[in-house]
């Protein structure tokens, strides 16, 4: 967890996850948004702005490749992390500002590794992330822990 200053927000706490590339993960209501009403335009330019900020005033690191050594984009979720049989939200905004129409499948490898590593879920225990902007699925799980600070086992799934 990254406290960063993000102008126009404020200071919110992140958290930084690996699934293939780096994301910033937090909730949309952390930025005052909903990640299922608020309008497209608006949690872009928001999740832009964190992930200025994270670039602006963190320096992250891979542990094998510094070339992946760097902030991808931000996943504004519902903030629905703990395990749950129903469907979790989020809106991946990556690289020029640009919207995945899918959960993301590194961010959906990362949001797992970190829900994992937290204790919000268990080994082999699947679960449902859905995109905001076209609804479409992935499904996932931990399957293997790992000594290594990045090194997660994900299987995930999707459903468009």
């Amino acid at each position: 967890m990254l406290g960063v200053d993000v102008p126009g927000h404020g200071k919110v706490v992140v958290d930084i996850g690996y699934g293939g590339a780096f994301y910033a993960f937090l909730s949309a209501e952390r930025l005052g948004l909903d990640v299922c009403s608020s309008k497209t335009q608006d949690l872009v330019d928001a999740a832009s702005a964190v992930t200025e900020a994270v670039k602006r005033q963190f320096k992250l690191h891979h542990p094998d490749n510094e070339e992946l050594a760097f902030l991808y984009g931000t996943i504004l979720t519902d903030g629905k992390d703990a395990f749950s049989d129903e469907p979790t939200t989020n809106i991946c905004v990556f690289a020029d500002a640009q919207v995945d129409r899918s959960p993301t499948g590194s961010g959906v490898t990362a949001r797992i590794a970190l829900q994992y590593h937290k204790g919000l879920i268990q080994l082999n225990q699947t679960r449902t992330f859905r995109s905001s902007t076209t609804g479409s699925l992935f499904t996932g799980k931990a399957v293997k822990a790992s000594s290594e600070p990045l090194l997660f086992c994900v299987f995930f799934r999707c459903f468009l």
